[in-house]
């Protein structure tokens, strides 16, 4: 089973895919657009929301309120299936190396996977 995680600020996007081949990394950005209207925020979340169609378990992570805002979105805006598959949300500093971002969600997906026996 494949699992995600998802680093999430207004302007950028990490999306993390586990499975048994390894870990697959896709980047989305707003594309320089640093008008954060609530349209494009809505648009740029169900951009994100569309890489993570497939997501059985999601941990989301990030500074700021964007990865709670994207969390309600998905649970708000027709992502319901997505909004099921996330099992934590988690606080992260700002612009973390792409090492820091895994560790940090195979930590949480060790323990989570420990107490729900999934792993």
């Amino acid at each position: 089973m494949s699992y995600y995680s998802l680093w999430i600020d207004k302007e950028h996007a990490y999306v993390y895919k586990f499975s048994a081949d390894g870990v697959e990394e896709t980047k989305l950005e707003t594309h320089g657009n640093k008008d954060h209207s609530q349209a494009n925020t809505d648009k740029f979340y169900h951009e994100v929301a569309g890489k993570l169609t497939n997501a059985k378990e999601l941990m989301i992570m990030g500074p700021g309120v964007a990865k709670d805002q994207f969390k309600h979105h998905c649970e708000n805006h027709h992502h319901q299936n997505l909004a099921k598959a996330i099992v934590g949300v988690k606080a992260m500093e700002a612009h973390p190396t792409k090492a820091m971002m895994l560790e940090k969600a195979n930590e949480f997906f060790k323990s989570y996977h420990s107490w729900t026996k999934n792993y």
